[in-house]
């Protein structure tokens, strides 16, 4: 993970030289060298300008992406659904559970992310409801930005048990998760209004546009309440009914290509600023070898949901591993049991008709639909169905599995575990010594530490 810390490090050796550059300049020129200007930024006079309302929806798309991305593939590391071969010293603890408070890579990766991508969503949103005043109610753009925001407020519930905000005392789970509620809300109220507004439209091109705007921007955020909700069911029982209400919102999961899905997207550059636009698990897994599937439950399954090839490539540490490729959530999933390599390109999967589904599954319970639901899933895997006796117990054990593998990588595995533990009784975390060896043994953590400079 090193060549991860040394580019954002000379990143910001460079951001430093340029200043001062520009302030040796305006010295030369002026007699007053305090006042320096930065070409590539945008004025705070210009923040108050509704023209670049699109640009500032945009930045907080740009933000929440890449946090979103890592998020998912360091969780994926902490949570036993990858395991680590890179040989830099701060890596193994994420295979490990014993993350340090002053680990470099995850404060780069997935703390300063997530809370730059929650605090410009909700910076945007201030700004748009101050810009547009009444019309932000109706406005796909503030949907959308509200929409973001409560996605990074949902990881934030889901992967920390609690962390400052804006230099707050820590703030738990539980209220991260109602901030995230409180947000998607806004989100589906925005749409719901501009689908309304969209109907007196004139132009059909355009109106028929804003509606499907208006519908995806709905679903993408009833989805993400009801993850929300669900997650906060732990701490909060009611709110299990309120997740229930809102996955029954979304349009029915039937297996089509036309079930609603929304993605983050990704794309190639080859240059410093790729790590900031491009998919990481195709640097960290396909090219560099540094993760692994060996010694994971999902090893040797014969599922497509969980591809990979059953030829050995030497990993980052010199031993031969075997390797993922792309699963489900992902674009380049092809759904054959090999599968294809991720690439810098691979879109994944935010939200989806199918995950309002498992939701309504899991608070209903064993039911006539949800078994014939869960039985699908599991002949996707080669699985023989479950009996119409299976108990309660037994069809939760079957949902928690069929779940681990259709969100196999996309950044639900971390709630889910601490969810399963706190509301169930059920305890996923991998226990007892680390895999091959005898002497080391997984720690206890089971989200993400307060870095060290958070407690200044």
């Amino acid at each position: 993970m090193s060549n991860l810390t040394n580019c954002i490090r000379r990143r910001s050796r460079a951001a430093l030289l340029v200043a001062a550059v520009g302030v040796s300049g305006v010295a030369a020129a002026c007699d007053d060298f305090m006042k320096v200007t930065n070409p590539g930024a945008i004025e705070n006079p210009a923040l108050e300008n509704p023209t670049y309302l699109n640009l500032m929806t945009n930045g907080v798309i740009g933000d929440f992406q890449p946090a979103f991305a890592w998020t998912a593939l360091f969780s994926g590391v902490f949570t036993d659904e990858l395991r680590n071969h890179h040989a830099f010293f701060e890596n193994p603890e994420f295979d490990l559970r014993t993350v340090n408070n002053n680990n470099g890579t995850y404060i780069l990766a997935v703390y300063n992310g997530l809370h730059r991508a929650r605090f410009l969503a909700d910076s945007v949103a201030g700004r748009m409801e101050t810009l547009l005043a009444d019309s932000a109610g109706r406005n796909l753009q503030y949907a959308r930005v509200q929409a973001y925001a409560g996605y990074a407020w949902t990881l934030l519930g889901e992967q920390f048990c609690e962390t400052p905000i804006n230099r707050s005392a820590p703030v738990t789970s539980d209220k991260l998760l109602e901030a995230a509620l409180q947000r998607f809300d806004k989100s589906i109220q925005a749409a719901t209004a501009a689908r309304a507004a969209a109907a007196s439209l004139t132009d059909a091109a355009a109106r028929n546009r804003a509606i499907a705007t208006a519908d995806s921007l709905a679903n993408l955020s009833r989805v993400g309440a009801a993850r929300a909700a669900l997650g906060l069911g732990a701490y909060n029982p009611g709110a299990r009914q309120q997740a229930l209400q809102y996955a029954q919102a979304v349009p029915t999961y039937t297996g089509a290509s036309s079930d609603f899905v929304f993605n983050a997207y990704y794309v190639r550059d080859n240059n410093a600023y790729s790590r900031r636009v491009s998919n990481p698990f195709f640097e960290f897994i396909t090219s560099g070898r540094w993760f692994s599937l060996t010694g994971t439950p999902y090893e040797g399954q014969r599922d497509p949901r969980l591809p990979h090839s059953d030829t050995l490539y030497v990993a980052a540490d010199g031993t031969r591993r075997i390797f993922p490729n792309s699963p489900s959530a992902f674009s380049t999933y092809d759904g054959t049991p090999r599968g294809r390599g991720f690439d810098a390109v691979s879109n994944i999967r935010l939200a989806s008709a199918l995950e309002a589904r498992y939701i309504i599954a899991e608070v209903q319970g064993v039911s006539a639909a949800n078994l014939t639901f869960i039985n699908q899933r599991r002949a996707l895997g080669g699985q023989v169905a479950l009996p119409t006796t299976t108990s309660a117990g037994d069809f939760l054990a079957a949902l928690r599995e069929q779940r681990a593998r259709d969100f196999y990588l996309d950044s639900h595995r971390m709630g889910d575990v601490r969810r399963y533990k706190r509301q169930y009784n059920v305890d996923l975390w991998p226990r007892g010594s680390y895999f091959g060896s005898a002497t080391i043994q997984y720690g206890t953590q089971e989200c993400w530490p307060i870095p060290i400079s958070e407690t200044f």
